[in-house]
């Protein structure tokens, strides 16, 4: 029996609405859609009777699966849009949130001011995971050298090929272990989102507990030792007046702020994200 776009989105709604308990949305099936035929959004919009053949209704039906399993839809599809561009991801590495987004246009308008003065300006991209921050960077800024520090052997793999994707000429990847494989005055500017989420934390939704990576999402020590350890690595890493932007938990700021006065950051600012949770923290080396 053929199927309609129509025709599958509404057998697909009455079928979420028979299951309560699952947290998918008309969206979501729409881009369940949008990957199994190769098409936009606009697209299913205004094609609702186009038939769809049996290898599109296979793949489909495989993402939906996938999503009443309970599978983020960034997982199911194997990629997220970010800031401006879409990037590949998997289990190995967390799914770029929205949230993050704010961090690229802080990094850009401070960094501008910095790269006026400088003949040589590199950024840290430290645990860059599907590479998200520094390869959104490097597109917005194409005379800045973005380095992309990663010490996962499977996250590297979709670093890599998200690099590969749309090839920046100003990227380099590293294998480190945070900051250890740097030299001394490396970086103009850090950034970083580490793990902050406590190891005994209950509260975390299971889309993300049972399918992101653990090791980065958790940290020991409440939830700061990553934290800790990439801002007193960073001490001898960025060059002299450069800056750190540390993403950090929803309560965390307070204690990131004292973790960095006890390391003599200064000129310590808090940014907050569309939910006004004090989710970045911006320091400089004096």
């Amino acid at each position: 029996m053929s199927l309609t776009l129509e025709k599958i989105l509404v057998r697909s709604l009455t079928d979420i609405k028979n299951q309560p308990n699952k947290n998918i949305t008309k969206s979501d099936i729409i881009y369940c859609l949008m990957e199994a035929i190769g098409k936009d959004k606009s697209y299913i919009i205004t094609n609702h009777d186009k038939e769809i053949d049996s290898n599109q209704l296979i793949k489909f039906n495989f993402f939906f699966d996938s999503l009443k399993d309970g599978m983020p839809l960034a997982y199911v599809l194997g990629n997220q849009f970010f800031y401006k561009y879409k990037y590949y991801v998997n289990h190995n590495v967390l799914i770029p949130r929205p949230e993050t987004e704010i961090i690229i246009s802080e990094i850009i308008n401070r960094g501008d001011q910095i790269y006026e003065s400088k003949k040589n300006f590199n950024i840290i991209d430290a645990g860059s995971g599907s590479g998200c921050i520094g390869l959104s960077i490097a597109s917005e800024r194409g005379r800045w050298n973005i380095i992309l520090s990663e010490k996962s052997l499977d996250a590297s793999k979709i670093l890599n090929k998200n690099y590969q994707s749309e090839y920046r000429d100003n990227c380099f990847l590293v294998m480190s272990d945070w900051l250890s494989a740097f030299k001394e005055g490396t970086a103009d500017i850090i950034v970083s989102n580490p793990p902050y989420i406590e190891t005994n934390c209950t509260e975390i939704a299971r889309s993300v507990s049972d399918y992101e990576p653990t090791e980065a999402l958790f940290s020991p020590d409440g939830g700061l030792s990553d934290i800790k350890r990439i801002v007193f690595e960073s001490k001898k890493v960025l060059k002299k007046d450069g800056l750190l932007f540390i993403e950090n938990g929803f309560d965390q700021s307070e204690k990131v702020v004292e973790i960095l006065k006890e390391n003599y950051y200064k000129d310590i600012d808090i940014i907050l994200d569309y939910n006004n949770i004090k989710r970045f923290t911006v320091s400089r080396k004096p």
